[in-house]
């Protein structure tokens, strides 16, 4: 069999914590969270990655990493990985049984914040350092997408656009077009419809702001969830296809 995906792990890691107090040893929660797989064979365990080490291990490590940012699982101590308040509530929630696409609902500075998240993540899946909150005088962008943490300028940066002025969106992407030439990106989160969204920047993108219309792509936050989530479930093969 294929080995599970990284979505279809979360819940049995944070399940298998909670369950022995809160904490547990990377070995010993990796071996817990295999007995929620009772399908896996003693093949698919010593499946090795192209660049080395097992794949089964290294999977569950990504997925810790995720909940980590998720604030579910706490950073430190080194070695040991315990839940946080915000984990158990998100077990409980859950039912242990968290959905495969979950949509992302459509309340405002949640879902900015969710859309920032899905977007950091998306930009690992690709091999980019993301950055959220990014200032750059007189702005601070939502988030901006680099080639490396220390790169002089982002190569794509994007704007979500809850209710807010429109207006000032498009102005904040111009400054980050002219100061480094990047990739641009508008998500509004008011529309579930992109030629909906497009509509509403078309006015502006044929008159004020037309020099931004080759440069700029407009999305929706289900295009956003969607793109991850497609992602997602080839990572193993992108981390392969992105090693050096």
């Amino acid at each position: 069999m294929s080995l599970p995906q990284e979505k279809d792990i979360r819940i049995p890691l944070l399940t298998v914590i909670a369950e022995a107090g809160g904490e547990l040893r990377m070995r010993d929660a990796i071996a817990a969270v295999e007995k929620h797989f009772p399908e896996l064979t003693a093949e698919d365990k010593l499946l090795e990655r192209a660049s080395g080490g097992l794949a089964w291990p290294n999977r569950i490590q990504w997925v810790r990493q995720y909940l980590v940012s998720k604030g579910f699982l706490y950073r430190e101590p080194r070695g040991v990985w315990r839940i946080t308040p915000e984990g158990r509530v998100h077990l409980e929630s859950s039912g242990k049984n968290e959905p495969p696409h979950p949509q992302l609902p459509f309340d405002g500075p949640r879902l900015h914040r969710e859309l920032q998240e899905k977007l950091s993540q998306t930009a690992s899946l690709l091999g980019y350092h993301a950055a959220m909150e990014y200032p750059e005088s007189p702005y601070r962008y939502d988030i901006v997408w680099k080639e490396f943490p220390g790169a002089a300028r982002p190569v794509a940066v994007f704007e979500v656009q809850d209710k807010g002025n429109l207006i000032e969106a498009l102005a904040k992407l111009q400054h980050a077009r002219d100061a480094w030439g990047s990739r641009l990106f508008l998500v509004i989160t008011g529309e579930k419809d992109q030629k909906k969204a497009q509509q509403l920047t078309g006015t502006y993108l044929s008159g004020t702001f037309h020099r931004l219309a080759p440069f700029l792509t407009v999305l929706t936050p289900a295009q956003v969830e969607s793109l991850f989530s497609d992602l997602e479930r080839h990572a193993d093969l992108l981390r392969r296809l992105m090693q050096e």
